[in-house]
């Protein structure tokens, strides 16, 4: 009974040995060192070198994965360094993209402030422009008007001027005209009739004027002594003509002078007054080009900033761009060398297992060998 349960036993242990090896076979570097194992027995090889060949492997795989180890760190190391380094400029770039905004929002009120204040300022200018348009428009009016009545108050003057040639060369005893002198005065009808005519005409152009018409007025009664003067031949009435002529000039003088004096006074008043008016214009022209100015500088400062704002997302935008391409790199690399680490276990631990059953099971070893090499 004894014999059998030992039998038993062997037999479990043997085919428990035989399916350790068909399990190291199943992987490519188990399959090769057993074929390998086997070409080296059936060539006599000692079994001390193939122990110590494949000690020199498993040693092999050991330092291997201890370099692998080591260069594995000192890259991961590089790239913690790089990853920092990036992720610090990153943070650089994002904390002056922060900066370059909170300038943005400070200059953008401010701008946009004078650029009210300019809008202001050039109603303004407009307003005081409409003002000072007015006021050259009425100076021109009252301009115009005293040429108007310079013009007419020339035209009587040179009527009664004419009116008086009229009678001073052509009485036949000038002397008359001399005031105080009581001389008999000879006249023809001609000069009378010469001098009314002359004077109807201008009376009826100076009634249609607008300044003089009172002094058409007395043309017309010069008109009417003239022609009493022919009918009666009255050397009084002739006289008191000639001095009505002298007294009206001395009229229209006063007028003139009026006129004149009225002008001047227009004129001084209108220069004072367009003095203020242009100092303030060049005062709002001023305030406007400082306003311009201003803009202008503040624009440059915003399109320089804009610009700025613009090149650093650029640079943000490719440093993290960097940054990822850099972490996958890194990722990457741990990924294969958890493979590799992975797949030195796998062949080192086969290796490690094929030397503990050549040092526990080699007659089970030789048997299966033996079992196989039947099927290679």
């Amino acid at each position: 009974m004894k014999s059998i349960v030992l039998l038993v036993l062997v037999a479990t242990a043997f085919a428990t040995n035989l399916a350790a090896f068909e399990k190291l076979e199943q992987s490519k570097l188990g399959k090769t060192l057993l074929n390998t194992i086997a070409i080296q027995m059936q060539t006599g090889e000692p079994l001390e070198r193939i122990f110590s060949t494949l000690y020199d492997l498993e040693e092999r795989y050991q330092n291997d994965q201890r370099e692998d180890d080591a260069e594995n760190k000192a890259f991961q190391g590089v790239c913690d360094a790089d990853l920092a380094g990036l992720n610090q400029e990153i943070a650089n770039l994002e904390q002056r993209d922060t900066e370059l905004q909170a300038k943005l929002d400070e200059l953008q009120p401010v701008h946009d402030q004078k650029v009210g204040q300019r809008v202001a300022k050039l109603a303004e200018k407009q307003l005081l422009q409409k003002v000072i348009d007015e006021a050259q428009a009425k100076r021109q009016e009252q301009n115009d008007e005293f040429e108007a009545q310079r013009e007419e108050l020339s035209f009587v003057s040179g009527v009664l001027a004419e009116a008086r040639r009229l009678f001073t060369d052509n009485l036949q005893a000038p002397a008359f005209l001399q005031k105080g002198q009581s001389e008999a005065v000879h006249y023809t009808p001609q000069v009378f009739a010469q001098v009314a005519t002359h004077l109807n005409a201008a009376a009826h152009k100076a009634g249609q004027m607008k300044h003089i018409r009172t002094f058409g007025k007395a043309i017309k009664l010069m008109a009417t002594l003239a022609v009493k003067s022919q009918q009666y031949a009255n050397q009084e009435l002739t006289g008191r003509i000639i001095q009505l002529i002298d007294d009206l000039q001395n009229q229209l003088n006063q007028a003139f002078d009026l006129a004149r004096k009225t002008e001047d006074s227009r004129r001084q008043a209108y220069e004072a007054y367009s003095a203020l008016l242009n100092r303030d214009m060049n005062k709002l022209n001023s305030a406007i080009a400082n306003l311009e100015a201003e803009i202008q500088s503040l624009a440059d400062q915003l399109a320089a900033t804009h610009s700025s704002q613009d090149d650093n997302a650029a640079r943000l935008e490719a440093k993290t761009q960097q940054r990822d391409d850099r972490r996958a790199e890194c990722q990457q690399a741990a990924y294969e060398y958890q493979q590799r680490r992975t797949a030195r276990d796998g062949d080192r631990q086969t290796v490690s297992d094929l030397i503990g059953h050549l040092n526990t099971n080699m007659r089970d070893l030789k048997e299966y060998i033996a079992i196989e090499s039947c099927c290679w």
